[in-house]
């Protein structure tokens, strides 16, 4: 049964990287019609709704299971909410910062290209719990992140020693996606994760569409030309996704849920050659390969949790 759960959530994370992967083809078109805050607005409110359904749903079946048990369902309390209230919208500025770079580069770079760049995040993580919470870091990352520079130089660095406005947007982005998931680190074992996504796209959609309104000059015109890729971007990429990750990285290893979600960049890839007719140059593709096998290095655990689990069988 056990092996059962832990498959299933692993297949869980593997929808959610596809889903990841592939919107990027609806965020490039959207880059064209639509300013970058704008589009992820209009995300995050048909994220939201996607979310208040899935855990009203959630609450129901708990309250179900808990019922069949003979319990009594204890409701939040108004400290629970109060707190949540404060410190979701903690999170939100460099989750807004983040997605707002990568929707604005990729007006100027390739869909598959921008998804390798922005997989750099899953690095610069754990070298920031470093940092900020004095958390291990394991050898790994730091030879991953020595593979992810050189990976970065032969994707970004053209023969002129140059690199585009677009990528550096993009590299910048990987920032402050970090930052966000180190502070939801922090902070999201105190609520329901579902809660704590709902309030923190609440509070970006009214950044982002207060900021597209005055400084993009949204329009209808421009919201009716991206209602695909809203729709993708908004349930599929905010509303299943997020649900799907939260569910599933309770019944699997934190180490290969990380990895298996990193397929986001490998389906990107595909999406782009195939729907965008994107390809990739001979150097491209060694910095590609270069950045993934970073990714898997900074993954795997320190030398010393290897020892004691290989000792332990």
């Amino acid at each position: 049964m056990q092996k059962n759960v832990k498959f299933w959530s692993n297949i869980m994370l593997i929808g959610a990287a596809f889903i990841w992967g592939t919107q990027v083809v609806f965020q490039k078109i959207a880059a064209t019609e639509i300013g970058p805050a704008s589009f992820y607005g209009l995300r995050c409110v048909m994220g939201v709704f996607t979310l208040s359904v899935i855990a009203w749903i959630m609450s129901l079946r708990e309250r179900k299971a808990e019922a069949l048990r003979g319990e009594v369902h204890v409701k939040k309390d108004k400290s629970y909410y109060m707190r949540l209230l404060k410190v979701a919208p903690l999170c939100v500025l460099t989750n807004v910062l983040g997605n707002t770079m990568v929707q604005a580069g990729l007006a100027y770079v390739p869909a598959a290209k921008a998804a390798f760049l922005n997989s750099i995040y899953i690095i610069f993580v754990p070298i920031l719990s470093w940092i900020v919470y004095k958390n291990r870091t394991s050898v790994f990352t730091w030879i991953g992140t020595v593979l992810a520079v050189i990976g970065l130089y032969y994707l970004c660095m053209t023969e002129s020693f140059t690199v585009a406005a677009g990528d550096l947007i993009i590299l910048g982005a990987t920032i402050f996606f970090a930052l966000h998931i180190t502070l939801i680190a922090k902070y999201v074992k105190e609520f329901v994760g579902v809660h704590f996504s709902i309030v923190e796209f609440i509070t970006a959609s009214i950044i982002c569409l207060t900021f597209g309104a005055i400084f993009e000059d949204l329009s209808f015109s421009q919201i009716a030309a991206v209602i695909p890729s809203i729709l993708y971007c908004g349930i599929g990429g905010i509303g299943f996704c997020y649900a799907l990750q939260v569910t599933a990285q309770k019944y699997t290893d934190p180490t290969v849920a990380a990895l298996l979600m990193s397929l986001e960049s490998v389906f990107a890839a595909f999406a782009g050659y195939i729907f965008l007719n994107e390809r990739f140059t001979g150097r491209e593709i060694i910095g590609i390969i270069l950045i993934f096998l970073a990714i898997i290095l900074a993954q795997l655990p320190p030398m010393k949790d290897i020892k004691a689990r290989l000792t332990s069988k």
